[in-house]
């Protein structure tokens, strides 16, 4: 697994000095994201779906959600976890005809997903363009749990503490949904915990340890 050093590297907007309150993400929204792939080497496996879902005011609204032509078979140890195989993708596009839609969705934007540091390494391996406007940052839902004192991580395990429902688990388009609604979960938590400002919020992260 990828560590959040490396979101900071390919984005560089990662800035623990922000005094934006954290409460914008609410009032401004953000983008969920997840990605399901043929394996779990970032820098090797390609994309078979992705999704980006806004949230605004802390409400999943329409997004991206696409399956995605990885340019080669798809295992069927991976098939085995997301129920994607290659005839689903036979007519699906390629990952370069779906980033411009993924990179306007997200530009200037808050982005969050749970283990989201592999989601975007997947991501820059896979671009034969340079990225356009970048993200503000990247949150993960992860590593703000365990900072909030969770033991058991797992995205499902989250949500169902959090009372959020846990409905297409391994899927693009559930997971992210789950990862924001997740984050919106966690808020209060976080408040509680003396986070006030987006700076808070990304020291926490990333002091928080990267195993359970």
């Amino acid at each position: 697994m990828i560590g959040l050093t490396f979101v900071t590297r390919v984005w560089r907007r990662l800035a623990v000095g922000d005094a934006t309150p954290v409460d914008a993400l609410l009032d401004t929204g953000f983008v969920a994201i997840d990605l399901e792939t043929t394996g779990l080497d970032a820098r090797r496996d390609a994309v078979v779906a992705l999704a980006a879902i806004p949230f605004e005011r802390g409400i999943a609204r329409p997004g991206l959600v696409t399956l995605v032509h990885p340019g080669r078979p798809i295992p069927p140890q991976s098939t085995a976890i997301h129920g994607i195989d290659d005839a689903a993708v036979g007519s699906a596009p390629s990952l370069a005809e779906v980033l411009p839609r993924f990179d306007a969705l997200c530009a200037r934007r808050f982005v969050v997903g749970h283990d989201v540091a592999f989601d975007v390494a997947v991501l820059a391996h896979g671009r034969t363009a340079p990225a356009g406007l970048a993200p503000r940052l990247a949150l993960d839902t992860r590593r703000l749990s365990r900072a909030s004192g969770f033991r058991d991580t797992r995205l499902e395990e989250l949500a169902a503490r959090l009372g959020v429902s846990v409905v297409g688990r391994h899927s693009a388009d559930g997971d992210a949904r789950m990862a924001g609604e997740v984050l919106v979960a966690l808020l209060p938590i976080l408040r509680r915990g003396g986070v006030r400002t987006i700076g808070d919020i990304l020291r926490l992260q990333g002091g928080a340890p990267l195993h359970d």
